[in-house]
C-alpha cells in the first residue's frame, strides 16, 4: 500500500481535518459513490487488457459492465445529493458558525497585530 507520507495532511480551512480524514468522512456519508468509481476503474482496467490481449467479445463485455458501473455511480451521486439536500438546512448553519467564528479570530488577530505594532512604536 502506500506510505502515510504520501497522503496530504493539510487540514482543510473550515474544519480542521486532513484530507485524509475528510476523504473518509465523504467515504461514510456515501459509500456506494468510491465503491461505483472503483468498478468503473476497475472495469476500464480489464477492457484495456482485453483489447491488448485481441480479445473482442470479452473487451465488449467489459466496457459493457464500465458502463453500467458508471451509470450506477451517476446514480448514486444524484440520489446522495439529494439526500443530502434535506439536511442542507443544518450544513448551512453549520457553514455560517464556522465563518462567524474564523472571522472573529481573524478579528482578534488583526487587533493583536496592531496592538503588537503600537507596543513596537512606543519601545522604539
Amino acid at each position: 500500500m502506500s506510505s502515510p507520507a504520501a497522503v496530504p495532511t493539510t487540514p482543510s480551512l473550515h474544519t480542521g481535518e486532513s484530507y485524509q480524514e475528510k476523504a473518509w468522512r465523504k467515504f461514510k456519508e456515501q459509500p456506494l459513490v468510491p465503491i461505483g468509481t472503483l468498478l468503473t476503474c476497475g472495469a476500464l482496467i480489464m477492457a484495456t487488457v482485453k483489447m491488448k490481449r485481441g480479445d473482442s467479445q470479452s473487451l465488449n463485455n467489459w466496457l459493457r459492465v464500465r458502463v453500467i458501473a458508471q451509470g450506477a455511480t451517476i446514480a448514486a451521486v444524484c440520489a446522495g445529493t439529494y439526500a443530502m439536500g434535506s439536511t442542507a438546512g443544518d450544513e448551512t448553519k453549520q457553514t455560517r458558525q464556522l465563518d462567524e467564528i474564523q472571522a472573529h479570530r481573524e478579528a482578534r488577530a488583526g487587533r493583536d497585530r496592531k496592538e503588537f505594532e503600537d507596543r513596537l512604536k512606543a519601545a522604539e
